[in-house]
């Protein structure tokens, strides 16, 4: 369970941390707000659950955790490696090649290292209807050629990849004879305690379980969306429940700290991967989450966003802190952007990756850079001209670029602070050989992954 603050410490937050304030200010509908510092922690509720609903955020409020799933994954992975039913560092196809029918398929050649670290060379995404994990992987399995003949990324460089985390849930099902969702209820969220748990459409969702996002359009209206996931992208994005569910997580992974009964620490998962460099996104990546901040005050962390649901996590491991924020809006990224600035007023510095933006450059520089970049199911166009250089995404919205030195480029978005990405060059033929946009690395259509060079090449 969580401490209480004192009520003079608390007083002196509440007056800092005005919620419903900067909530309104950033259009957010409703959302929650955990804090854990120097051994004792508070909880903001503020706003509505659902626009226009008359019911209130409050303790037992659950909100998508988006991609903040994937730290609830690792940890189930590293605590059945812990008690010796999986292995880090062994090929997935241990547990798996009597489970599917492509058991020679190259990308079950990965390790679970690899794929809580996005470092195994798997596609960004793979939406396919599926009524479980297993059918998913064997779906996925029979429909992409092997690695080297389609748009994969490099295994050992970093490349954000949904896939790879479903590919673990179902090695962790393989491990435990459990479902997914059934093997984190009864391995890692009901230990935690709290009340988090399955959005509907997983696997062994929660009964009665409903979380809201909401799309903020224009002067402050709110259309809401009932948050939901499938099998496929369960393990990926498939969880719920409150900003105290987060810390309480967050908690594990606290150096020095013994764990409650029945949980295993999660220190080491913070540990930065050799090779896992997300360019633009972190200053590095470890078991599950991003390492944000220089190697000698570094916090881990991840954020996600689901149908119109932002979540944010935090993790100081080596001073003691915890911080997540829950909200059900579009718009709660800024809202986060302002807590992050009160906190640091407040003398917790949280951690956040401010790479310092190269020189402008010349869009005319980035002609050669124009076409389709793949990864996987995933394709983006690049478009450069007299206009200037913008990214088209699947969804048609297009993001102008402003161009910097040496072919990298930042994208400044609404509410959003800027963040890098590249044109990568191949070092003998100084033709462009990838992309690295948001953390996922896409290559030229029609280039096969064995013509690209790895030294000084692809890499994060």
């Amino acid at each position: 369970m969580l401490g209480v603050w004192a009520d003079d410490r608390r007083r002196d937050f509440a007056g800092m941390l005005e919620m419903d304030r900067l909530a309104r200010e950033c259009a957010v509908v409703g959302g929650q707000l955990a804090v854990f510092h120097d051994g004792a922690s508070a909880c903001w509720e503020f706003g509505e659950e659902e626009f226009g609903s008359g019911r209130p955020v409050g303790p037992g409020s659950a909100f998508a955790y988006g991609s903040v799933t994937k730290v609830f994954t690792a940890a189930l992975a590293w605590r059945l490696a812990a008690e010796g039913d999986l292995g880090l560092d062994r090929p997935v196809r241990s547990w798996l090649a009597s489970t599917v029918r492509s058991a020679g398929h190259p990308a079950l050649s990965v390790t679970l290292r690899e794929l809580l670290s996005h470092t195994g060379g798997l596609p960004s995404d793979h939406d396919a209807p599926a009524r479980s994990l297993r059918e998913w992987l064997d779906g996925f399995l029979a429909s992409h050629p092997v690695p080297g003949t389609a748009p994969w990324p490099e295994r050992g460089a970093f490349s954000y990849s949904n896939v790879g985390y479903a590919l673990a849930g179902r090695v962790i099902e393989a491990a435990t004879g459990l479902p997914w969702g059934e093997a984190m209820r009864y391995c890692l969220l009901d230990p935690l305690g709290g009340r988090a748990g399955l959005l509907p459409g997983t696997s062994a969702a929660e009964p009665g379980l409903r979380a809201f996002g909401h799309s903020v359009r224009a002067a402050g209206r709110s259309r809401s969306i009932e948050c939901a996931a499938d099998p496929g992208s369960g393990p990926a994005g498939g969880l719920a429940g409150s900003a105290r569910d987060l810390v309480r997580l967050g908690l594990l992974c606290l150096e020095g700290r013994q764990p409650p009964a029945g949980l295993t620490s999660l220190a080491g998962m913070t540990c930065p991967v050799p090779g896992a460099e997300p360019f633009g996104l972190a200053d590095g990546w470890g078991l599950g989450l991003a390492a944000y901040g220089p190697p000698g005050h570094r916090w881990a962390g991840h954020d996600g966003a689901l149908d119109g649901a932002t979540c944010h996590l935090r993790i100081d491991p080596r001073h003691g802190t915890a911080v997540a924020l829950v909200a059900n809006s579009s718009t709660g990224q800024a809202l986060w952007d302002e807590v992050v600035g009160e906190l640091a007023r407040a003398g917790i510095p949280v951690g956040a990756h401010r790479p310092p933006l190269p020189p402008a450059g010349s869009a005319r520089s980035f002609a050669e850079c124009a076409g389709v970049y793949r990864n996987g199911d995933l394709a983006v166009v690049v478009e450069a001209g007299e206009s200037g250089v913008a990214i088209r995404l699947p969804n048609g919205v297009r993001e102008p670029v402003e161009p910097r030195e040496n072919l990298t480029f930042s994208v400044r978005r609404k509410g959003s602070p800027v963040f890098l990405g590249r044109f990568v060059a191949n070092a003998d033929s100084g033709r462009i050989q990838a992309l690295q946009y948001s953390g996922r690395t896409l290559l030229p259509e029609n280039v096969p992954v064995s013509s690209l060079s790895t030294a000084g090449g692809v890499s994060t």
